[in-house]
C-alpha cells in the first residue's frame, strides 16, 4: 500500500511554531481546495458503485469516498447503510448476508462492489481513495483487504473514532482523518490517540479559528458535504484544503470561476427583505424536515449537562447538527447560537435554536416538545418558527409580516377578557419553581383561572399566539428557547411584558417576561408582578 501527500504536514505533536502549513497565499484564497467525491458522484450514478466512482474520477476529483461495511463472510463491500434495504431492496444486514449474496444485488455494472475492486479501478489514476468507517469491525477487514492490495491507489481513512483506532491499529502509518463535531478548535491533547493529519468536519462546525488552529497544529483541514457555489466558495476563503461534495462539477466550476476572478467579495450585501424571505423558506422547510427527525428518530441515549435534571438526547444533537448544517449551507456568513453546541462566529445576522425544547419530556416519553428557531438581523428578530412535531404543527413569524398556522393567519383580537375560566402557562425554572409562583398559583386560584406547568417554555409562549390559553410567563427570557415565540405574539397581536411593563422586540436576556391576550394583559400583568413582588 502505498500512502501520498501532495501537501507536505508537520508531525502531529510538533512544536506549532515550526509546524508546514499551507502556504500564505493558501490562506487568501489564490488556490481553490481540493474536491472529494462524496460516495463517488450519486447525482450521476448510483452512489458507492463501480460507476459512481469512474464518473467521480473522470469529473476530475481529487479523492472519492467511500463508504465500506463487511459480509458475512469477511469481504470488505461499498455501502453505507448497515442494512441492504436503502440502495437495494434487501431489509438484511449486510454483515449476515454472504457476498456470493450480495454480488447478486442490482443489475448491469449498477452492483454492490468489493472494496478491492474499487483499488484496482483507481490503480494509476490521479484519483486517491478516502474509506468511511462506523464500525471497528468493518475497519479491521477494510484495513487488511488495503494491506493486502499491491498497487499505488493512495488510501486515506476517515469516520468514528473506535474505526479510525482500528485502523490505525492494523495499519500504523494510515493517513487518518479526525471527525471533529465541536465549535472548540482542536489541541494537541485531541489529536494524540489517532495521530490524524485532517481534521474533517462537517460544515455546521466550520469556523475561522478552528481552521487557523488546525494549521498551526499542521493539520489539513477537510469540510463536508457541501453542495451550493456560496458556501463552498466561503469554506474556500477560510483556507480550508479540501471540500467533499455530491457535486464535483458544480462546485468545481464555481472554484474556478472564482480563482480566475480574483476571489471577489459580494458586490452589494443582501436587503432585509431579500434575507427575510430566503429564510422564511428555509426555516418552513427545517421545521417540516425536523418534524420528521423527531419522531421517526427514537431516544436511545440520554446524559446530564449542569445537574441530573438538565437532560440531553441524542435527538437533541442530531436535530441541531442537521439544522446547523442546512443553515450553513445557505447562509454561510451568518452566527449561528444553538442549545447543545453554543456559538458560531458571523456577521450582524445569528440564528438560535433550541432543537428540543422540553427534553425532560422527551426522554420520558411525553409527546410535547417543540423546536425554535429564530433569526435575528443586528439584535432584532426577522423570521421564527416553532414546530410542534407531535400535532405536527409549524407556527411561523416574520417581522412586519404577521403569524401564521397551517397558512391561517393568527390574530388575537383587542375585546376584553376575564381570567376567570381562562388557562395560563407557566414553566419551572429548572426543575424548581421560580421565586412568586406559590403566589402566582394563588392569586390565579382566587381569579378562577387555571395555572399549567407542561414542560416546553417555548410551546407555552408560542400557544398564546395561536389562542391557546390567555398568557404565558417564564423566569427567563433567553433567545434561543424563547426568540421564535416572542416574534410569534408580537406578530399575532399579543402583547410581551416585563415586570416595567409592554417590550417591543426581546425582553432583555436573563429577565422574568410574560406574553398575554391584548385583553387580559393589563390584569394579567398586574397578578404576575405582585406574586413576583412578594418573590
Amino acid at each position: 500500500m502505498t500512502l501520498r501527500s501532495e501537501t507536505p504536514l508537520a508531525t502531529v505533536g510538533a512544536d506549532p511554531s515550526r509546524a508546514s502549513v499551507p502556504d500564505p497565499a493558501w490562506r487568501h484564497g489564490v488556490r481553490p481546495p481540493r474536491l472529494v467525491a462524496h460516495r463517488g458522484a450519486p447525482r450521476v450514478r448510483r452512489e458507492n458503485t463501480l460507476p459512481a466512482v469512474a464518473v467521480a474520477e473522470a469529473l476530475g476529483a481529487e479523492t472519492v469516498e467511500v463508504d465500506v461495511r463487511r459480509t458475512a463472510d469477511g469481504v470488505a463491500v461499498l455501502l453505507h447503510d448497515e442494512t441492504l434495504g436503502r440502495m437495494w431492496g434487501d431489509a438484511r444486514r449486510v454483515s449476515e448476508v454472504a457476498w456470493c449474496d450480495v454480488a447478486r444485488l442490482g443489475n448491469g455494472l449498477d452492483r454492490i462492489p468489493r472494496l478491492d475492486a474499487v483499488l484496482e479501478r483507481l490503480d494509476g489514476c490521479r484519483s486517491s481513495l478516502l474509506i468511511d468507517l462506523t464500525d471497528a469491525a468493518d475497519a479491521v477487514v477494510a484495513a487488511r483487504t488495503v494491506a493486502g492490495h499491491r498497487g499505488t491507489t493512495a488510501v486515506a481513512w476517515c469516520g468514528a473514532p473506535a474505526a479510525m483506532a482500528a485502523v490505525r491499529a492494523e495499519l500504523p502509518d494510515a493517513d487518518v482523518w479526525l471527525a471533529w463535531k465541536s465549535l472548540e478548535p482542536p489541541t494537541p491533547a485531541d489529536l494524540d490517540a489517532l495521530r490524524p493529519t485532517t481534521l474533517n468536519l462537517d460544515v455546521a462546525f466550520l469556523a475561522p479559528r478552528t481552521v487557523e488552529a488546525a494549521h498551526a497544529l499542521g493539520l489539513r483541514v477537510a469540510v463536508w458535504t457541501v453542495d451550493d457555489a456560496e458556501p463552498a466558495l466561503w469554506a474556500a476563503r477560510l483556507g480550508v484544503d479540501s471540500i467533499t461534495t455530491n457535486d464535483v462539477a458544480s462546485i468545481r466550476a464555481a472554484l474556478a470561476a472564482a480563482e480566475r476572478d480574483g476571489w471577489p467579495e459580494r458586490e452589494r450585501e443582501s436587503t432585509e427583505t431579500e434575507v427575510a424571505t430566503r429564510a422564511q423558506a428555509l426555516a418552513h422547510r427545517l421545521a417540516h424536515e425536523v418534524i420528521a427527525l423527531t419522531r421517526e428518530h427514537p431516544v436511545r441515549s440520554v446524559t446530564t449537562k449542569t445537574d441530573p435534571a438538565d437532560l440531553v438526547t441524542d435527538v437533541d444533537l442530531l436535530v441541531e447538527r442537521h439544522v446547523r448544517s442546512r443553515v450553513r449551507m445557505a447562509f454561510p456568513t451568518h452566527g449561528f447560537t444553538g442549545e447543545e453546541y453554543g456559538d458560531a462566529p458571523g456577521d450582524r445576522h445569528r440564528w438560535y435554536l433550541d432543537p428540543v425544547d422540553g427534553t425532560t419530556n422527551l426522554a420520558n416519553g411525553v409527546p410535547w416538545t417543540s423546536m425554535s428557531l429564530c433569526l435575528t438581523r443586528g439584535g432584532r428578530p426577522l423570521v421564527g418558527v416553532v414546530a410542534d412535531p407531535w400535532r405536527g404543527e409549524v407556527l411561523e413569524a416574520r417581522r412586519g409580516r404577521g403569524a401564521t398556522l397551517r397558512d391561517r393567519q393568527l390574530r388575537l383580537d383587542d375585546s376584553p377578557r376575564a381570567l376567570a375560566g381562562a388557562v395560563v402557562g407557566t414553566e419551572l425554572d429548572g426543575h424548581r419553581p421560580w421565586p412568586g409562583f406559590g403566589a402566582f398559583l394563588d392569586a390565579l386560584a382566587d381569579r378562577s383561572c387555571t395555572l399549567r406547568v407542561q414542560g416546553s417554555g417555548t410551546m407555552t409562549i408560542a400557544q398564546v399566539a395561536a389562542g391557546r390559553g390567555i398568557g404565558g410567563c417564564v423566569s427567563a427570557f433567553d433567545p434561543v428557547d424563547h426568540g421564535a415565540a416572542v416574534l410569534l405574539v408580537h406578530e399575532a397581536g399579543g402583547v410581551v411584558l416585563t415586570r416595567s411593563g409592554p417590550v417591543e422586540g426581546f425582553p432583555p436576556s436573563g429577565e422574568p417576561f410574560l406574553v398575554a391576550h391584548p385583553g387580559a394583559a393589563d390584569e394579567l400583568h398586574a397578578v404576575w408582578t405582585a406574586a413576583l413582588a412578594v418573590g
